[in-house]
């Protein structure tokens, strides 16, 4: 009826269609789309911006101005930022000119001069908020010398140079775009605006001073605010990176929140840090290859890191002697112990090893933690899903990991998951702002004059450049230059003459001195933890990995608390006063932590407790011991009934029907030889055919399971005439040696055995 229905009207099933297929389109490229979008948006802010200056020489004026630009600079989360001042003579004059300025164009020009001793309290607590970013090229400068000057601190300063290296780091330009000619405010106007500012001499060294600026003056100081906030809005078409693509598509007022959100976030990491530079590269100045010295320093400061395309995890398996899986690693560790002779292939495609030895531990198969590394790992971002370009990320960043014990980074494979290279670009920014978070809670500064293991003498630099001046060219030295030199010399020494070798000495002398506080940020943070357990910084980042990334394809198993039991069973094995339980300590609880956890020797698969320290493992018993067929197991029940019928006589001959005749064979044939190879010869003729009415006493007889008669006079006893087992006690433990013997196989359960034992003893 449905397909009639559709003939019959083509036209509405022509735009059914075609509304699917554009919906399916539209859905598809939701995030190109909620881009272009975004950088529309934003570009058209920049755009539609309405240039109105605003002079203010007065508490009164100020106070009319005051209300609109903190709401104009709220809404964007940032203002331009500047200075100007007049030089006499190669000396600086107090600032006279502060320029404000808000991304929809309103420009405040604040003549500190005039109003020295009347600065407005609420401009300097304009000036003071942190939530507000002042950005420009070289604000920390500019704010130093307010400080200097009128005692205004200026805080929430970032310089654009920072954003525009990381942006280039983000998204390198192709060698075929040109890139910009510098870092100087009007390099990067004509980059990203589009727009060449008035930089004449003339207006730059004019009289900031005048009792009245000319409208030239009021141009050029209304245009250097307003482009370094356009700078910055033009930025965020690369760095600001969209958590949802429906953004672009909000109300005015909810987009503005996102983008006051977003700015404060990106611009956190460099919030009053300096940008160092030398004057050429600032400049532009070109090297021998013709590059601008800004392209070098874009090249070389901020290199993206190497993809991968080759697979990181494959799916080789390696098995206990007992064939059970205890991890999937790489074919090359897989093969490694194979070449030392410690495993066996069992398959090739996949590769499955078997180990020959009983390794140390065994993963927690019942918990997410032994999970983890049992499963096949999936070579795709662990965010969007992506398999084709993928960067290593370490969810615990290395500078924090670098100091842990190595019992939480040696073979430690959870953290460590695979990312796209959007996705890594993106988790790198979060990480910064969440490094930010621990350094302030810490004390732990990032990028201060505290974080260089060296610092620069000032007064050592002069007096060596005044010692190598007068080593080496004192001849074309005016002789009133050289009585200035000396005497910096002198007056560095503190003493009235300088010999030869006392000149050539500081001239060779090193400027730099250890700085005695330094300490790394990641160091400080470690040491936090250190007191109240390392596992809670590990657990804190894999927390902001989490709910930063929002990961939707992270390996089954993957678990915030992961390795917590595993360390505590550890730790558990470990005796008390033992050295490395104070690693387990500081990691689960910290140096000031207590945690109780009592000590219980490790027992070896298919160990019964009585015999963890004297009995030696081999694969073979162990998977005997763990695997025992399930006809001889209904033969052990039938003992088992008997016992608790409390018979005395016990023929064991119906077990011969339980096995093939070659079954039984081979297996007493192998446990006599053990036992006759272990027994000293001198006890081999107590070896009887009788056997005792007691279970606990059971006779085993060769005869009774269709051995030769040569053979049956070495039977198992441990009856009337039971074997001296006292040869074969450990001096130290007491315990019986007892390895493949027909007694083990009937006795495999651990409660059984033990009871018998307890009662032969």
């Amino acid at each position: 009826m449905s397909v009639m229905w559709l003939r019959e009207h083509p036209g509405l099933t022509m735009g059914l269609f075609l509304g699917v297929g554009v919906t399916g389109g539209l859905l598809y490229h939701s995030c190109s789309i909620a881009q272009a979008i975004k950088s529309a948006r934003l570009m058209w802010s920049v755009k539609s911006a309405s240039r109105k200056v605003y002079i203010v020489n007065s508490e009164e004026s100020w106070s009319q101005v005051c209300s609109l630009l903190l709401r104009e600079a709220r809404l964007k989360g940032a203002i331009g930022f500047d200075c100007e001042w007049v030089q006499v003579r190669g000396k600086r004059r107090p600032v006279a000119l502060l320029q404000l300025a808000s991304c929809s164009g309103t420009c405040v020009l604040v003549r500190l001069l005039q109003m020295k001793t009347t600065i407005p309290q609420t401009l300097k607590e304009f000036l003071a908020d942190e939530t507000i970013l002042k950005v420009g090229v070289g604000p920390i400068e500019d704010s130093n010398y307010l400080a200097a000057d009128y005692s205004i601190q200026v805080k929430g300063c970032v310089d654009l140079r920072h954003l525009v290296l990381m942006s280039h780091n983000l998204s390198p330009e192709p060698k075929s775009k040109l890139k910009p000619k510098g870092l100087g405010l009007n390099a990067l106007s004509q980059y990203y605006l589009k727009q060449t500012l008035d930089k004449d001499w003339r207006v730059r060294a004019s009289d900031w001073e005048a009792e009245e600026l000319t409208q030239r003056q009021k141009n050029y100081a209304a245009e250097d605010a307003l482009v370094g906030v356009h700078i910055l809005v033009a930025l965020l078409q690369k760095l600001w990176i969209l958590h949802s693509s429906m953004v672009p598509f909000l109300p005015s007022l909810h987009w503005h929140r996102h983008l006051s959100s977003s700015v404060q976030q990106i611009c956190f990491p460099f919030v009053d840090r300096k940008f160092s530079m030398n004057k050429s590269e600032q400049n532009g100045g070109t090297n021998e290859s013709g590059q601008t010295a800004s392209c070098v320093k874009l090249n070389s400061a901020y290199q993206p890191q190497m993809t991968r395309r080759n697979p990181l995890y494959y799916y080789s398996q390696m098995r206990a002697p007992d064939n059970e899986l205890l991890c999937v690693c790489d074919p090359r560790k897989a093969l490694w112990y194979v070449k030392k002779g410690k495993a066996e292939v069992v398959s090739k495609d996949p590769l499955v090893i078997q180990l020959n030895f009983e390794p140390s531990g065994r993963p927690l198969a019942d918990r997410d933690d032994g999970r983890f590394y049992l499963q096949e790992r999936l070579n795709v971002c662990v965010v969007c899903g992506k398999d084709e370009v993928y960067i290593r990320k370490n969810i615990v960043p290395l500078e924090y990991r670098k100091h842990f014990p190595d019992i939480l980074k040696n073979h430690q494979s959870h953290d460590v998951v695979l990312l796209c290279l959007e996705c890594h670009k993106k988790s790198n920014l979060e990480d910064k702002v969440f490094r930010y978070t621990l350094a302030k809670k810490f004390d732990a500064p990032v990028g201060n004059e505290h974080s260089k293991k060296t610092s620069v003498d000032r007064h050592r630099i002069t007096m060596k450049n005044a010692a190598k001046a007068l080593v080496h060219n004192r001849v074309n030295i005016p002789e009133k230059r050289v009585m200035e030199l000396e005497n910096i010399l002198k007056n560095y020494l503190e003493t009235d003459c300088i010999s030869e070798t006392q000149l050539r000495e500081m001239a060779q002398a090193d400027s730099r001195f250890w700085n005695k506080t330094f300490q790394s940020h990641g160091h400080k943070v470690y040491e936090a933890y250190e007191k109240i357990g390392l596992i809670k910084l590990i657990q804190r980042w894999r927390k902001h990995f989490l709910s930063s990334m929002k990961p939707q394809y992270m390996p089954i198993g993957w678990s915030v608390t992961h390795n917590v039991c595993a360390m505590k069973v550890k730790m558990s094995q470990l005796p008390k006063g033992h050295p490395e339980r104070l690693k387990y300590k500081v990691a689960l609880v910290g140096t000031e932590g207590t945690i109780d956890i009592p000590y219980m020797p490790a027992l070896s698969k298919g160990e019964s407790p009585t015999e963890s320290e004297s009995k030696e493992m081999t694969p073979e018993s162990l998977s005997e011991a763990q695997n025992p067929p399930t006809d001889f197991m209904d033969c052990i029940s039938n003992v088992e009934a008997a016992e608790s019928e409390g018979c005395q006589n016990i023929d064991y001959s119906h077990a011969s029907g339980c096995f093939s005749a070659a079954d039984i064979k081979v297996v007493l044939e192998k446990n006599y030889e053990s036992m006759k190879a272990s027994l000293p010869l001198n006890n081999l003729g107590e070896f009887t055919p009788s056997h005792s009415g007691d279970i606990a006493e059971t006779c085993v007889t060769v005869q009774c399971l269709g051995l030769n008669a040569s053979e049956a006079n070495h039977n198992t006893s441990l009856g009337e005439n039971s074997i001296d087992m006292s040869i074969y006690h450990d001096s130290k433990t007491k315990k019986i040696h007892t390895t493949n013997t027909v007694f083990d196989i009937l006795c495999s359960d651990e409660l059984v055995q033990r009871e018998a034992l307890l009662e032969n003893e």
